[in-house]
C-alpha cells in the first residue's frame, strides 16, 4: 500500500470514529476546542510541568540502563532529556509505539550509540513501563470502587499486564541469547549470507547488552523509577482530563480517581495497537471511551472528554518535542559535533519540520477559535422585512388566543440591532430605539410599562464581548432613555421592579437601585469563571446564571453567601415569572439543542419544546408573566447569536411542539425577545 494511500486511509479512519464521537456526544469540534480554550491556565501549567517532570526521570532511566550496559562515554544529561522530549512527541504521533524507534534513531545517529545498546535500553524501558502500569493498577484496586465489577475489571488488567511483563521480560533476556546460539547452528550456507551474518552478529551483541544491564545492579533502581514516571503522567494526564471535563462534561470532573485512570490507561492502550489513525485520534478515544463505560461512566460523554485531553497531551508534547529536537540541533555533545552525520541532521531537520507543520495546524485551529470565541467582527447585513401569510398569521392568533399583549426583541431590519416591539391583536410593529449602537437583551419590567436593555458603548460589538456595555432603561409610554450602569450587560428586573441586575465584565453581578442609583455586587469574582445572562429568582434570595471560562453550568446562587447549586449544562437559565420552576437551553435536540425545564430546586429536567421541521436551533427562551406562553428564538442551524438569521417564535405551554407560531418575518437577525400579556381585559 502506498505511502499516500495509508496516509489517506489514517485520516479517514480518525474522521470516522471522531464523527462517531460526535454524533454520540451531540457536540462538536468547536465545543472541545472553547472547552481547551477555557480550560485554564492552572492546568495547562500542570500538565506540562509533569511532561517535563516524567520526561527528565525517563531521561534519568536511560542513561541509567545505557551505563549499565557499559555505554562510554555516556551521553549528557541535557542531550538525553532532548532525545526522551523528541521520543515523546514521536509516540505520540505514530500508532503502535512506532515513535519509540526516534529513541533508538536520535541516539544511535545523533549521540553515538552503538545500535544494541539503544535496543537494550529502549526495550527494558518499555518492559519497566508495564511493569510499572501494573503497580498502578494494583494501586487502584485499593481506591473505593462503587461496584465489585469494576474492582474485578481492574485486577483482570493487572493480571493480564503482569503476565505480560513475565513472558516480556524472559524474550528479552533470554531471547537474543537463543537467537544467536541457534543462528550458529544453522547450516554454513546460510550463515555466510550477509544479512545473516549481520542479524547473528546483532544477536550477540544484544545479548551482551542485556547481560551487561542485568549484572549492573541497575536494574531495580530502573523499576522504581518507572513507577515515579507513570505516576506522574497519568497525574498530569487526570489533571488536563478533569480540566477538559469541568467545560465539556462537569458530572465527568467529579469521577473517581479509578475511573479516570481507567479511560487514561484504556486510551493510552488504544493508542499503542496497530490500528492506522493519524496522530492516534480516534483508536485513544475508542479504546479509552470502552474502558470507562464498562466502569460505569457514559461512553459517548467519556469520548468526548478524553478527545479533548488528547488533543490538550498533544500540544503540550509536540511543543516539548521540537524544543527538544531544536536543543540537539543546536546543542553539542561532549567532543562531537552538534549532529553526527549529515543523515542524522537530515532527520532531525524533517522531524523538525513534521513538528512545526502540526503545531502550525493547531495554531491555525487555536487562533480560529479565538476569533470565533471572540464574535463576529462586523455588524450583519439588515436582510429583508418579509410578508406574514394567512396562514402564519393564524398560527400565531391562535397561541394568542384571547389574549393580548406585545413582544420586544433585537432585530436588524431597520438596518442596525434596534428594538422592536410587536403588538397583539392589532399586529403594530413599531421601532423603540434608534441609536447608531448595538441595542440587545431587551427584558420588560414587571408592571409592562418599561424596558431595560444593553447598549454597546461602540458601534459594533459582538454580544460574546462582555466589556462594551451599558445598561439603559427605556420608558414605553414615553419613549424616553435612561442610562442605568456602565460596563453592564444582560439585564434583568427584580420581582418589584424596583432594581435591575446584570453583569460587569462576566466577572460580577450587580443590582443598581432605580431610584438611587447604587450598586450592589451580588455575585464577585471567582478563579477564571465568567458570569452570564443572570436572572433574579422571582421569590428573592437566588440568581440564576450561566457559567462560563473554567467551568461550564448553569447553576443557582444562593444570595448573598453566594452558595452554588448547578443545575445542568447549556444557557440562558431563568425563572419563569411566579418562580416556580425554570427554564434553560440545553444540549440534545434535533439540531443540538432544545429548551429545558427544571424545577424551582434546579432538578427534574426534561425537555420542554424541541421544534420540529427546519426551525430547530432554539435559544433565548422567556415565559410570559401570565406562565401560559413561551417566547424564544430559533435558526435553521447557524448559531452565531447576532449575525445569524433567528427568528422569533410564540408557543403555548403544553401544546404539541408544531404549534409553535413564528412571530418576525425577516431575514436578518432577531434574537432576545421578551414578552407581555394584558391580565386586565379592560386593559389597551
Amino acid at each position: 500500500m502506498g505511502k499516500g494511500l495509508k496516509f489517506g486511509l489514517s485520516l479517514a479512519i480518525s474522521a470516522g470514529i471522531l464523527a462517531l464521537v460526535f454524533h454520540a456526544a451531540d457536540s462538536s469540534a468547536a465545543d472541545v476546542a472553547r472547552a481547551l480554550a477555557a480550560m485554564g491556565l492552572g492546568t495547562w501549567v500542570v500538565y506540562a510541568a509533569a511532561q517535563l517532570l516524567q520526561g527528565w526521570l525517563r531521561a534519568v532511566r536511560y542513561r541509567l540502563l545505557l551505563a549499565g550496559a557499559g555505554v562510554v562515554p555516556l551521553p549528557g544529561r541535557g542531550r538525553l532529556f532532548g532525545v526522551t522530549l523528541a521520543r515523546n512527541m514521536f509516540v505520540d504521533m505514530l500508532p503502535a509505539r512506532a515513535g519509540e524507534l526516534a529513541y533508538w534513531a536520535l541516539l544511535n545517529r545523533g549521540e553515538g550509540v552503538r545500535s544494541a545498546d539503544c535496543v537494550s535500553s529502549m526495550t527494558i524501558s518499555i518492559l519497566f513501563d508495564f511493569l510499572a502500569l501494573a503497580a498502578v493498577l494494583a494501586a487502584a484496586v485499593a481506591a473505593p470502587v462503587a461496584e465489585a465489577a469494576g474492582r474485578l475489571a481492574i485486577l483482570w488488567g493487572a493480571g493480564a499486564v503482569l503476565a505480560a511483563v513475565a513472558i516480556g521480560g524472559a524474550l528479552l533476556f533470554r531471547g537474543p541469547g537463543w537467537a544467536a546460539a541457534l543462528a550458529a547452528r544453522l547450516p554454513a550456507r546460510v550463515r555466510h549470507r550477509r544479512w545473516m551474518a549481520g542479524l547473528e552478529a546483532f544477536m550477540e551483541k544484544l545479548a551482551d547488552s542485556f547481560g551487561q544491564v542485568r549484572g549492573g545492579g541497575v536494574l531495580w533502581k530502573a523499576a522504581a523509577l518507572s513507577v515515579g514516571i507513570r505516576a506522574v503522567k497519568y497525574f498530569g494526564l487526570a489533571a488536563a482530563f478533569t480540566g477538559v471535563a469541568r467545560v465539556l462534561r462537569p458530572a465527568l470532573a467529579e469521577l473517581p480517581v479509578w475511573q479516570t485512570l481507567v479511560g487514561l490507561i484504556g486510551g493510552e492502550g488504544g493508542a499503542a495497537l496497530p490500528v492506522p489513525t493519524f496522530l492516534s485520534l480516534g483508536s485513544y478515544e475508542a479504546a479509552g471511551a470502552g474502558a470507562m463505560r464498562f466502569a460505569g461512566v457514559s461512553g459517548a460523554d467519556a469520548a468526548l472528554v478524553l478527545l479533548g485531553t488528547h488533543v490538550a497531551s498533544q500540544m503540550v508534547d509536540y511543543a516539548l518535542g521540537g524544543l527538544g529536537l531544536l536543543g540537539l540541533l543546536w546543542g553539542r555533545r561532549a567532543g562531537a559535533a552538534p549532529v553526527r552525520s549529515r543523515r542524522a541532521k537530515t532527520g532531525l531537520w524533517i522531524g523538525l519540520g513534521a513538528v512545526l507543520a502540526v503545531l502550525a495546524f493547531l495554531g491555525g485551529a487555536w487562533g480560529w477559535r479565538a476569533r470565533q470565541k471572540a464574535g463576529a467582527q462586523t455588524a450583519p447585513a439588515a436582510g429583508n422585512v418579509l410578508e406574514m401569510g394567512a396562514a402564519e398569521r393564524a398560527a400565531l392568533a391562535a397561541v394568542w388566543g384571547e389574549r393580548r399583549g406585545f413582544v420586544v426583541w433585537g432585530s436588524t431590519m431597520f438596518g442596525q440591532h434596534d428594538l422592536v416591539r410587536l403588538d397583539w391583536p392589532s399586529e403594530k410593529l413599531t421601532r423603540l430605539t434608534t441609536d447608531p449602537h448595538v441595542d440587545r437583551s431587551p427584558k420588560i419590567s414587571p408592571d409592562g410599562t418599561r424596558v431595560a436593555f444593553a447598549r454597546s458603548r461602540l458601534p459594533w460589538v459582538s454580544f460574546r464581548n462582555n466589556d462594551e456595555w451599558d445598561v439603559w432603561m427605556l420608558d414605553l409610554a414615553t419613549g424616553r432613555e435612561r442610562l442605568l450602569a456602565e460596563r453592564g450587560a444582560q439585564p434583568d428586573w427584580t420581582a418589584d421592579g424596583r432594581a435591575v441586575a446584570f453583569q460587569r465584565g462576566g466577572r460580577e453581578v450587580v443590582q443598581v437601585d432605580l431610584e438611587t442609583g447604587a450598586e450592589t455586587i451580588l455575585l464577585g469574582a471567582r478563579d477564571r469563571r465568567v458570569w452570564t445572562t443572570p436572572a433574579m429568582d422571582p421569590r428573592g434570595g437566588r440568581v440564576a446564571v450561566t457559567v462560563r471560562g473554567g467551568a461550564r453550568s448553569t447553576s443557582l446562587f444562593a444570595l448573598p453567601d453566594g452558595a452554588e447549586t448547578r443545575v445542568a449544562g447549556g444557557c440562558q437559565l431563568a425563572f419563569a415569572p411566579s418562580g416556580d420552576w425554570l427554564v434553560l437551553v440545553e444540549s440534545g435536540g434535533r439540531m443540538k439543542n432544545r429548551i429545558c425545564r427544571a424545577d424551582r430546586a434546579g432538578q427534574n429536567l426534561h425537555t420542554l419544546l424541541d421544534l420540529p421541521g427546519e426551525w430547530s436551533h432554539e435559544y433565548f427562551p422567556r415565559v410570559s408573566n401570565d406562565g401560559a406562553l413561551l417566547v424564544f428564538g430559533a435558526s435553521r442551524g447557524a448559531h452565531e447569536h447576532d449575525v445569524a438569521d433567528y427568528e422569533i417564535f410564540l408557543w403555548r405551554l403544553g401544546d404539541p411542539p408544531e404549534q409553535a407560531a413564528r412571530v418576525s418575518f425577516h431575514s436578518g437577525n432577531d434574537h432576545w425577545p421578551d414578552i407581555w400579556v394584558h391580565t386586565d381585559r379592560s386593559g389597551p
